[in-house]
C-alpha cells in the first residue's frame, strides 16, 4: 500500500500485490464476521434464549437502549436525548423498521460492523506501515474478545468501534488532499461518532491541526485548506444540530445533543470515586453511586456545574485529585475487562469460542500496541512525512485521556481496539522487516523487540496491581493524611478510608466475643457519629464497648447493616471491644486499602475497617434523634 502523498505506481506487479492484499484482507474480514456470528449464536442460546441478548435486565443500559429504540421506531418518544442518541435514535430504530424489530437482524448488522472494523484497521495500518502491518492489525481486531463479546448485545460499543476505525481511515485519506470528499466523509463520521459517545470531541483539534499541516506540506493554498477544514467542521456540526435543537426545545435551555455528560463525569471524579465502575474480573452488575456523587448531582441541579465542582476539589486536594487521575490512566492499560452491562467473565464464560481465543485477550493486544508505539511510531516522528504516525499517536493518546477523564470500563475502552491493533500491526511489521533485512542483527532485534514486549506485557498484566499493592498506601498517606473527606452540605461532612463495595476488596471476618477493633481518623475533632458496617448472616444481638461506652445492637435483617453511634474520639481513635454475640455476624474490611489506620487485637489489619465518622456540631446531644438516622441504618438500642 502507498504512503499518503506518494504517487500511484503504474507497475503492474505492484497493482497485483495491492489487489492480492485487498482480497486477503477481505477474507480476514469474512472470518471476523463468522467469528462474531458464532459467538453471538453461543451467547443467544444461554438459558434457552432467556438472556440479556433478547430480554436484558430492566436495570441495564441494554434494556434502556432496546426500549428507547422501540419508542423511536414507533414515533412515540418526545423526551430529551439523555444518552448518546445516534445508537438508539437512528441506528437501532432503522434496523427495527426494516426488520420488524428483529434482534437477530441487529446482531447480523453489528457483526457486519465488526467485520468492517477489521477491514478499515487493516487498510489504515497498511497505508502507514505496509501490508504486513495491515494483515496483523486486521487479525488482531478480528480476534479481540471484547469486540466479539459485545456483538450480540444492544449497546453501542460495536458501532463506536466501527465509527472510530472508519473515521481514522477517512482522515488519513483526507490528509492526502487529493479529494475534498474525504474531508466531507470524515466530518460526517466525526459527527456520528460524537453522537454515539461525546468524548470523541477531544479528537477534533488534532484532526484540524494535522490536516492543516498536511495541506501546507502538499503546498496547497490557504483557501484550499480552509475549504476542506470548513467542509469537515460544517458537516460535523450539521449531523449533531437536529439533536441539539431537540434537546434545547425540550429542556428549555441551550443544550448539546446529549445531556448525560455531567452524571457520568461526576461518577468518576468525586472524592470517593474509584478509577473504574466495578472490580475488574467480576461478572456484570449494577454500578454503585456513592454518597459524594449524589451530593455533586444535588449541587448540579442547584446551578453548580460538575466541572466547577471538580475544579474546586482539585484546588482543595490537588494531590488526591491527580492521584485518582493517575490511577484511571494506569487502569486503562490493564488486561482485565471491567464489567458493566455484560462481562467477559460472566456471559463470556458461556462461549467456547471466547474461551479458546486466548490471544485475543486485551493484555496481549494492549502490550503489542504499547511496543508498536515505542519502536515503530515514535522513531518515525522526526521525519517531515510522519503526519500519519502523528495522527495515530494522537488518536490513541487523546482517546486514552478522554476515557480516563470519566472512569474506566471495558466497554468505554473497546472502541480504541482497532487503532491499538494498528499500532500492534506496526510492531509486527517492524520485527519482520528487521529480521529479514538485517540477519546479522537478529539477536539485537530479539532482545530489543522481545524485551520491550515483555516489559509492556508486565505493565498490562501487573502494573496496576503493583501500584495498588506496593505504592498506593504510601501515596495515599501523603496525599490524604486525614483520609477521604466528602462535603454533605449544611456544614456536614464524612471521613473514611475505604472504597466502594462494587470495586472490590471487601472481606468478611467472623465476629467473636473478645475481639478488639481499632480505627484511627487522623486530624479529626473529638465529637462524631460513627457509622459501622456489619454483615448479618442470621439475626441476633451484638453487645460492644465503644470508647468505654456499652452499646447493644439488634441486627434483625440479613445483609449489610449500618449502625450509627455518637462517640467521643479524642485524637480520632475509635476502640471497639466485642462483649457478646448472638446470631451470625461478620466484620467487614477493605483489603485493597491499607493506610495503617486499622488494627485487630492489637495487630495491623492489612486493610481498613468499613467505618465512617460524621462530625457533630459543637453542643449536639450525645444521642442522635431517631429522625436523623437514614432509613436503611440500624440505630443502637440501650441495654
Amino acid at each position: 500500500m502507498r504512503r499518503p502523498g506518494t504517487p500511484r505506481s503504474g507497475n503492474a506487479a505492484a497493482r497485483l500485490r495491492e489487489r492480492r492484499f485487498l482480497r486477503n484482507l477481505l477474507w480476514i474480514a469474512v472470518a471476523a464476521l463468522l467469528l462474531r456470528l458464532g459467538v453471538s449464536a453461543e451467547l443467544a442460546a444461554i438459558n434457552g434464549g432467556n438472556n440479556s441478548v433478547f430480554s436484558p435486565s430492566k436495570l441495564s443500559d441494554l434494556a434502556t437502549y432496546m426500549q428507547l429504540a422501540r419508542d423511536m421506531a414507533a414515533f412515540r418518544y418526545s423526551g430529551e436525548f439523555y444518552y448518546q442518541p445516534f445508537y438508539y435514535a437512528v441506528f437501532l430504530p432503522l434496523l427495527y423498521l426494516v426488520s420488524g424489530a428483529s434482534v437477530w437482524f441487529v446482531i447480523v448488522a453489528q457483526a457486519l460492523l465488526g467485520a468492517g472494523c477489521c477491514w478499515f484497521a487493516g487498510l489504515a495500518a497498511a497505508r502507514i506501515f505496509g501490508r504486513r502491518a495491515g494483515y496483523a492489525a486486521a487479525v488482531l481486531t478480528a480476534i479481540s474478545t471484547p469486540l466479539l463479546l459485545y456483538t450480540p448485545f444492544h449497546q453501542n460499543e460495536t458501532l463506536q468501534s466501527f465509527n472510530l476505525a472508519l473515521l481514522f481511515y477517512l482522515v488519513l485519506r483526507a490528509m492526502e488532499w487529493k479529494r475534498l470528499r474525504f474531508w466531507g466523509g470524515a466530518g460526517v463520521m466525526a459527527g456520528i461518532a460524537i453522537l454515539t459517545r461525546g468524548n470523541i470531541w477531544i479528537l477534533i483539534p488534532g484532526i484540524l491541526l494535522l490536516g492543516g499541516l498536511a495541506g501546507r506540506r502538499c503546498a496547497l493554498t490557504w483557501r484550499r485548506i480552509a475549504a476542506g477544514v470548513g467542509l469537515f467542521v460544517g458537516l460535523l456540526i450539521a449531523v449533531q444540530l437536529p439533536f441539539a435543537v431537540h434537546n434545547t426545545r425540550v429542556t428549555g435551555r441551550l443544550s448539546g445533543p446529549s445531556t448525560a455528560a455531567d452524571a457520568v463525569l461526576g461518577l468518576g471524579n468525586s472524592p470517593e470515586a474509584p478509577p473504574g465502575g466495578r472490580e475488574p474480573g467480576l461478572p456484570a452488575g449494577p454500578m454503585e453511586y456513592p454518597e459524594a456523587w449524589h451530593r455533586m448531582m444535588e449541587l448540579s441541579r442547584s446551578g453548580q456545574s460538575v466541572v466547577g465542582q471538580m475544579f474546586d476539589w482539585m484546588c482543595r486536594e490537588p494531590a488526591a485529585f491527580f492521584e485518582l487521575q493517575f490511577r484511571k490512566l494506569l487502569l486503562f492499560w490493564d488486561y482485565r475487562e471491567i464489567p458493566n452491562n455484560v462481562s467477559l467473565y460472566g456471559e463470556g464464560e458461556e462461549s467456547r469460542i471466547l474461551q479458546l481465543l486466548v490471544f485475543g485477550r486485551s493484555g496481549l493486544l494492549l502490550a503489542l500496541a504499547l511496543v508498536g508505539i515505542l519502536v515503530a511510531v515514535l522513531p518515525r516522528l522526526r521525519f517531515r512525512s510522519a503526519l500519519p504516525e502523528w495522527l495515530l499517536l494522537y488518536f490513541i493518546v487523546a482517546y486514552w485521556g478522554a476515557t480516563a477523564l470519566f472512569y474506566i470500563l471495558s466497554r468505554f475502552r473497546a472502541p480504541i481496539v482497532p487503532l491499538a491493533a494498528v499500532a500492534g500491526g506496526a510492531f509486527a511489521a517492524w520485527m519482520i522487516r528487521r529480521w529479514r533485512m538485517a540477519p546479522e542483527a537478529r539477536k539485537h532485534t530479539l532482545l530489543l523487540g522481545g524485551g520491550a514486549l515483555v516489559a509492556a506485557f508486565w505493565l498490562t498484566t501487573s502494573g496496576y496491581e503493583f501500584y495498588r499493592q506496593q505504592c498506593e498506601a504510601a501515596v495515599m498517606r501523603f496525599v490524604r493524611p486525614a483520609g477521604t473527606r466528602i462535603d454533605l452540605g449544611g456544614g456536614k461532612s464524612a471521613w473514611f478510608d475505604y472504597g466502594p463495595l462494587t470495586f472490590g476488596g471487601w472481606q468478611e471476618l467472623p465476629l467473636e466475643p473478645g475481639m478488639v477493633l481499632e480505627k484511627r481518623f487522623p486530624l479529626f475533632s473529638a465529637r462524631a457519629e460513627l457509622e459501622w458496617t456489619l454483615l448479618t448472616v442470621s439475626p441476633g444481638k451484638l453487645a460492644v464497648k465503644i470508647n468505654g461506652q456499652d452499646q447493644l445492637f439488634r441486627l434483625e435483617k440479613p445483609g449489610f447493616s449500618k449502625v450509627r453511634i455518637p462517640v467521643s474520639c479524642p485524637g480520632g481513635m475509635v476502640r471497639i471491644e466485642l462483649l457478646a454475640v448472638s446470631g451470625e455476624q461478620r466484620l467487614i474490611c477493605d483489603s485493597q486499602r491499607n493506610y495503617r489506620r486499622s488494627s485487630w487485637n492489637g495487630r495491623p489489619l492489612g486493610g481498613e475497617w468499613i467505618m465512617r465518622l460524621y462530625p457533630l456540631p459543637a453542643g449536639k446531644a450525645d444521642r442522635s434523634e431517631a429522625g436523623e438516622l437514614p432509613e436503611n441504618r440500624t440505630s443502637p438500642v440501650e441495654k
